[in-house]
């Protein structure tokens, strides 16, 4: 079968190879990919600013039908859509896989980075962590699971939002709508801040329901972030794009006594004024990818239809057009890209 494999560490790493067709143990799903969404994540894991084994299959936001279900799976069966938890491959016996804290087990390997992932046509999964779809969401939505789940840990279980509390998602990529619409699903008014060279974004965020958008490089941000709480500031702040400039602003936004949540992963380190935090008596959170708790949120979400996400798949493209794919995302056109490894379901949204 055909592959995007990350081969080494160093530069010129990544390769589109055949590889081996899995074979499922007596507890797993064979599955046959559909979608894999191109990950903030991917990009970092490509530079080696992530951490990854290889050589490995990548891909970790995917899609697919159980092909195949070993000989003690009693709860799927070909022709199932599911979706799977990302920490398939834990110690099960330290304090954090006992507490369900999977991602904080120091023997975690997650699909796409310690173990084999969904940038290939087939992928093997632990059935015990796999998720069967609800009737009324798409395969393609599915694809976007992963980073939902992600921001339903940042939002729903990191984080404290009351009814009508001012919230400032930073970043109006993909991450930040996805937050953008989980705070509103959570009664919280949001207001993103992006660059000019987000204008399309903000025009989807506003379709979305988002109460308002700033610019942060245009004019004083600050000041209108001020006018619009009634001078107060914000009572939450999510930083989704990972950069510095970024955080600053969230902390300067925040109100006395207001939340900070970090979403995105830097892949860096970057500066934190830890005095002004402490003189406006900050709480600072923030959230590893997904725990199971976190899927099952996301799952219901789509299923009650509470938030749209169908949107924000932008682009579909054969996994063969991996590198056109990654371009895009490194440039930041368009929203979520999609790779389809099998040619036939490209026209597919089932």
């Amino acid at each position: 079968m055909k592959a995007l494999v990350k081969t080494k560490l160093g530069p010129d790493c990544m390769a589109y190879l055949d590889r081996p067709e899995p074979i499922p143990g007596p507890d797993d799903l064979k599955v046959k990919v559909f979608a894999c969404g191109i990950c903030g994540t991917d990009i970092h894991l490509m530079h080696d600013e992530y951490p990854s084994n290889p050589p490995i299959i990548t891909g970790h936001e995917f899609s697919g039908v159980v092909a195949e279900a070993g000989a003690n799976v009693t709860d799927f069966r070909p022709g199932d859509r599911i979706v799977t938890l990302t920490a398939v491959d834990t110690c099960e016996e330290c304090e954090w896989c006992r507490q369900g804290l999977r991602m904080l087990c120091p023997e975690r390997k997650s699909v796409g980075s310690g173990c084999d992932g969904g940038f290939a046509e087939y992928v093997v999964i632990p059935a015990k962590h796999a998720f069967r779809l609800p009737d009324s969401v798409s395969l393609k939505t599915a694809a976007l699971c992963e980073p939902l789940a992600c921001v339903c840990r940042s939002v729903c279980e990191r984080t404290t939002i009351k009814a009508g509390d001012f919230v400032l998602v930073a970043g109006a990529g993909v991450m930040g709508q996805l937050t953008a619409q989980v705070v509103m699903a959570n009664g919280g008014v949001v207001i993103m801040t992006g660059l000019q060279n987000d204008k399309e974004r903000f025009a989807m965020a506003k379709d979305l329901g988002v109460f308002e958008t700033v610019y942060v490089d245009e004019g004083d941000p600050l000041a209108r972030i001020q006018a619009l709480t009634g001078g107060m500031g914000v009572q939450v702040a999510f930083e989704c794009s990972g950069a510095a400039a970024s955080a600053k602003f969230c902390l300067d936004a925040l109100m006395k006594t207001g939340q900070y949540t970090q979403v995105a992963i830097p892949g860096k380190p970057i500066p934190f004024d830890m005095d002004l935090a402490l003189y406006k008596e900050i709480t600072i959170s923030n959230s590893y990818a997904s725990e199971r708790t976190s899927w099952l949120i996301a799952l219901r979400l789509l299923e009650k239809k509470l938030i749209r996400i169908d949107p924000l798949a932008s682009a579909v493209l054969p996994l063969s057009e991996w590198e056109e794919g990654f371009r895009r995302t490194i440039e930041k056109t368009g929203f979520k890209i999609l790779l389809m490894p099998h040619p036939e379901d490209l026209e597919k949204d089932v």
